[in-house]
């Protein structure tokens, strides 16, 4: 069904009220909504992490963006369907305890708390490496911890502020990719057509060893490091809690959001294929530094890391901005520790942001450890199971909203999943046979990271539940901090 942002939803109100929406305020417009979404999804991922996978799979990995890119509409569809139902911090996390069960919401939660948090310091040791591009004796320790305290710093800040900030750090990543796309076209233009001295073409597409020059199977080697490329695009749902007119901006920004970054991210893959043959890139720096250091033009190389240090630190602050709130959405049903329940009179979730930020410096002593390319690589094999997880999760909630409204439990809604409950099981069926796979695909010599965080997460969860519950029973819920504004 089109959308049609004068239409209300139909049927009454719900009458379910998540208790730990209180404190906060309704400050956040749509441009701001859309810029947190891609400010989270649009980072390491992308501007680091494509570099190893281009040269192991080649250009063919434009197709494992392309698949799971639509996987991801489905799923986010999925989620703004329930999010124009009932918009809340809580996301997915209290649609888990609405429509399935107070469990899977517990478990929903603490997976994207940890995700978000451990992802939060994969961006940080990617923060590392683009400063060692400039300074590569400063000890990568150093500027994750600078990075840390001033982005925890800006969410200290009230919401209106945040978005402020978000908006234009995720501008200056925007905009320079729209350049670089431009900068590609023209470049393989001069060459193709004008036979100008560059190494752009189009050819390198089917050149050097063809389209898959290591055959197909390298697609599903690399299918961990395609979804950690499209973590965090579902903080757009926990905006909604803090949105001025949820109804009307969360259906635009997921649609926006969806197609800008696939937009995004298949046309830069294209570009960085057809401006240097894929086997040139690799991990140890961005493959746009690499591409546009090729070009042989003085600066350029370090304006262009200046971009994805900007990308890193937007990366980091929306997903921080998530975390803190699904965590603070714990702690008010008694799931979290007390202390992460306490919201500002700013309307900032305080003692849960302080928590997450004790997890980052517990991330810097890794990468001192390690040094920050390695805890990137590693962070990133522990993470793609978490994040599938926590997918998972939506769209079995979502399962349950549709039998909810035909129970006559929950009203429908004008923005719906297409295709829906059928395309609901697809894209599960899909992401449930990815996390199988990445938890026992033997190939990845970090493999078994990802198959322990995956028996870490039921196990802790469930044995986490069963203690919180009975802390509950016996103590009762925390007394909450603040009102809604």
């Amino acid at each position: 069904m089109r959308f049609d942002p004068q239409a209300p939803a139909t049927g009454p109100m719900p009458t379910y009220e998540d208790r730990g929406d209180a404190g906060y305020h309704r400050s956040l417009g749509s441009l701001q909504i859309q810029m947190i979404a891609i400010g989270g999804a649009i980072g390491v991922g992308l501007f680091l992490g494509v570099g190893a996978r281009l040269a192991a799979a080649g250009p063919a990995l434009i197709l494992a963006y392309l698949v799971v890119g639509v996987v991801v509409y489905l799923m986010m569809r999925a989620l703004g369907e329930m999010v124009v139902y009932r918009p809340t911090t809580g996301a997915w996390v209290s649609y888990a305890r609405e429509f399935v069960s107070d469990r899977l919401a517990f478990m929903t939660g603490w997976i994207h708390v940890t995700l978000a948090a451990v992802a939060g310091v994969a961006e940080i040791a990617a923060l590392a490496v683009y400063v060692q591009f400039w300074w590569p004796e400063l000890p990568g320790w150093i500027p994750s911890l600078v990075a840390a305290l001033a982005i925890v710093g800006c969410n200290l800040l009230s919401v209106r502020w945040f978005g402020a900030i978000e908006t234009t750090a995720s501008s200056v990543k925007v905009i320079a990719i729209l350049l670089f796309l431009a900068a590609g076209i023209v470049l393989v233009v001069a060459g193709d057509v004008f036979h100008a001295p560059t190494t752009a073409s189009v050819s390198h597409l089917w050149a050097n060893g063809g389209f898959a020059p290591n055959g197909l199977l390298p697609l599903l080697v690399v299918l961990g490091g395609v979804v950690f490329s499209f973590s965090a695009i579902e903080t757009v749902g926990v905006s909604a809690g803090e949105a001025a007119d949820p109804e009307r901006s969360m259906p635009r920004a997921i649609n926006s959001v969806v197609l800008r970054i696939g937009l995004f991210y298949i046309g830069s893959l294209i570009a960085l294929s057809v401006l240097l043959p894929t086997d040139q890139y690799s991990g140890d720096e961005s493959p746009f530094v690499t591409a546009l250091a090729s070009l042989h033009i003085p600066g350029i190389a370090g304006i262009m890391n200046f971009v994805v240090l900007t990308a890193a630190i937007s990366g980091v602050n929306a997903t921080l901005y998530s975390s803190v709130r699904v965590l603070r959405n714990l702690a008010a049903h008694g799931q979290a520790p007390r202390v992460t329940v306490r919201v500002s009179s700013r309307g900032v979730p305080a003692g849960a942001l302080l928590s997450v930020l004790g997890v980052y410096l517990l991330g810097i002593v890794l990468i001192y450890a390690l040094g920050a390319s390695a805890a990137f690589e590693v962070i990133l094999s522990a993470c793609a199971v978490f994040i599938l997880f926590g997918w998972i999760s939506i769209l079995v909630s979502h399962l349950g909203y549709r039998r909810a409204v035909a129970a006559g439990r929950a009203h429908a809604v004008h923005f719906r999943l297409p295709g829906a409950p059928v395309t609901t099981w697809v894209a599960l069926a899909f992401l449930v046979g990815v996390a199988l796979y990445v938890m026992f695909d033997q190939a990845n010599p970090h493999w078994y990271y990802s198959l322990i965080a995956g028996v870490v997460i039921l196990v802790a969860t469930n044995v986490g539940y069963e203690l919180s519950r009975r802390h509950v029973q016996r103590h009762g819920l925390p007394e909450l901090t603040g009102h809604r504004r």
